[in-house]
């Protein structure tokens, strides 16, 4: 008789804890957001974006979702010019193609990131980059970065 009572309070309890799970319309968190740039002359967007404000400074990844990642790191947390290069180790950006294959990973050796808008009451950032690359593997091949553009990012 208890397993009876037992069942019927474990049927219960899962009935009750049952929630629709919505209409399956996507939730769009920021719908502002955007990260895009030209990888050697060709448009490129990213499709997922994820900003991280840490330690007085900013790391932003961006990937296309073709196993490609972009990532820019700054040590900084006001508007202003941040210069990149292979010396600056508090300013960094990278690309990969091919993020899954350490190969494939180009460095910059020279660039700029511009954060134009640092909004902290709502946790967003805007800016601009421009960078040369090379690949860590072989420095005779090369990838230019231009007419990058980041606006509203949110972060943590």
């Amino acid at each position: 008789m208890k397993m009876i009572y037992f069942v019927l309070a474990l049927i219960g309890m899962m009935a009750a804890s049952c929630t629709k799970d919505g209409d399956g319309t996507p939730t769009i968190i920021n719908p502002n957001a955007k990260m895009t740039c030209k990888i050697d002359g060709v448009q490129w967007t990213a499709l997922t974006r994820v900003t991280t404000n840490t330690a007085g400074g900013f790391s932003i990844n961006g990937s296309a979702l073709q196993s490609d990642a972009l990532d820019i790191t700054i040590v900084g947390e006001t508007t202003g010019t941040y210069t990149l290069g292979t010396m600056q180790f508090n300013f960094t950006a990278s690309y990969s193609p091919v993020a899954s294959n350490t190969d494939s990973l180009y460095t910059a050796i020279n660039g700029t990131v511009v954060l134009s808008e640092v909004d902290q009451t709502n946790r967003r950032v805007s800016g601009t980059y421009v960078f040369n690359a090379i690949n860590v593997k072989n420095n005779a091949l090369n990838k230019s970065i231009t007419d990058g553009v980041f606006t509203s990012l949110s972060y943590n």
